[in-house]
């Protein structure tokens, strides 16, 4: 089964009152409408802002585009519903309208089907199995998803299985962020399950801390004496914490350098699923 100790991703989302612009990827322009594409950039200013009301000189500055154009691309979003403009006012602010398109955008989105393709991808390149947990309120975990390793020798679990979440990878990358989730599970006593289980509630938070300073985490036979793991958390659209992926090894692997070898495949597929789930980094100013 697997134990994990994680250290987890501490980029927490950074909202600030300037909207700075996005830097440029690569477009196919071969398969874009430059008038659509130009419109979507100025709803997107709005994921990047934490203000309701956005001034028109606020969408000039982070689209780069002349005053004039900018207008008329918010004047159509009025127009058609998306946007509204208080009598008056020169800011602007969003309707329900784009909120019922996302919820359209959620039917049918689970996150095993989101992960899979990641998942698979972190076996691949660890050869170790791969777990997806998710955190139940009173400060559990469970496995949602696996893909188990090639090798004759590996960790072995059951989907469905409920684990707690203080001794565990994927479930300490999870309570590190869940201030809700700590209150369940430091109002009850600590039971060891193995000899090197943590129970010191203060040494767990310790372990929290370090978690969300260092980015990721590494568990040694907290919960099974012969297992050990590495993970980090998965981000849904808001930045909150709502899930977990890592690898689970047999212990006599996990050395310092399978730490070093495979933290960044862990992280890389944690950061991956948080994007497919709407989760965007707000660019640093």
């Amino acid at each position: 089964m697997q134990d994990v100790l994680i250290e987890m991703s501490s980029a927490m989302r950074n909202t600030t009152k300037k909207i700075v612009r996005e830097p440029k990827t690569a477009l196919d322009r071969n398969h874009m409408i430059g008038s659509v594409a130009s419109t979507m950039e100025v709803l997107e200013i709005f994921s990047r802002s934490d203000e309701k009301m956005i001034p028109l000189q606020a969408f000039v500055e982070a689209t780069g585009r002349p005053k004039s154009s900018v207008h008329r691309m918010l004047a159509t979003l009025v127009n058609l519903g998306y946007l509204e403009q208080p009598p008056g006012a020169s800011s602007y602010r969003l309707t329900l309208k784009l909120w019922r398109l996302g919820l359209a955008g959620l039917r049918g989105f689970d996150l095993p089907t989101v992960a899979r393709s990641d998942l698979q991808t972190l076996m691949q390149e660890t050869n170790e199995t791969v777990h997806l947990s998710v955190p139940e309120p009173n400060g559990e975990i469970v496995y949602i998803s696996k893909f188990e390793s090639p090798r004759s020798i590996k960790v072995q679990t059951q989907l469905g299985l409920r684990v707690p979440a203080w001794c565990t990878a994927t479930g300490r990358a999870i309570l590190a962020y869940r201030p809700d989730l700590q209150e369940a599970v430091f109002s009850r006593p600590f039971t060891p399950l193995t000899d090197a289980t943590e129970t010191d509630p203060d040494k767990v938070r310790a372990i929290l801390k370090k978690v969300v300073r260092n980015g990721y985490s590494v568990a040694r036979g907290e919960r099974h004496p012969e297992m050990g793991g590495l993970a980090a958390p998965i981000r849904d659209h808001a930045g909150d914490i709502v899930a977990a992926c890592g690898i689970a090894a047999p212990l006599f692997r996990m050395s310092a350098q399978f730490v070093l070898q495979h933290v960044d495949s862990v992280l890389r597929a944690a950061n991956s699923i948080s994007a497919a789930m709407g989760y965007t980094r707000n660019p640093k100013t």
